[in-house]
C-alpha cells in the first residue's frame, strides 16, 4: 500500500515537537478576552472554546495548556500587526500573560506524543504563577 513517508503519529509529532520537554496541565477553556474567544489544538486544529453551543462543529472545552513565551514587547506587537492590517489583513491579537500566550493541546494528540516528546503535567509548576495563573 503506497503512503507518503510520514505516517499520520510522524507528522502530529512533527508538529507538536517544540512543546518538547514543555510544563503542561489540564484545565477548562477560558476566552481571555472578547475578540479572543476560542482556540485551537496544536497538533489537530480541533477548537477550545468557552461555550460550545455558540459552534456548529464539536469543541473541546478543556484540555492541555502550556505557555509559550513571547518575544514581543506590547509596542513591537503593536506595530506588526498595524502593518498587517495595512496590507488588508484581518488580524486579532492574541492575548498575553505577562509576556505568554497560553497553547492548548487535546487529550488525544497530548497523550499520543506525551512520552515521544517528554511532555512534564505538573498543576503546581512555578511557571503558571509567573503567567498570573
Amino acid at each position: 500500500m503506497p503512503t507518503d513517508g510520514n505516517t499520520q503519529q510522524e507528522r502530529l509529532t512533527k508538529k507538536l515537537q517544540h512543546y518538547r520537554g514543555f510544563v503542561f496541565r489540564w484545565q477548562a477553556y477560558k476566552a481571555l478576552s472578547p475578540e479572543w474567544n476560542h482556540d485551537h489544538c496544536k497538533g489537530c486544529w480541533a477548537r477550545f472554546a468557552e461555550r460550545p453551543e455558540e459552534w456548529r462543529e464539536p469543541v473541546q472545552t478543556e484540555g492541555w495548556v502550556t505557555l509559550w513565551p513571547t518575544q514581543r514587547t506590547s509596542k513591537e506587537e503593536a506595530e506588526f500587526i498595524a502593518k498587517l492590517r495595512a496590507a488588508g489583513k484581518v488580524v486579532i491579537p492574541s492575548p498575553k500573560l505577562n509576556r505568554f500566550q497560553l497553547d492548548w493541546v487535546c487529550a488525544k494528540c497530548f497523550n499520543d506524543c506525551r512520552q515521544e516528546l517528554s511532555f512534564v503535567t505538573d498543576s503546581e509548576h512555578p511557571q503558571w504563577q509567573k503567567a498570573g495563573l
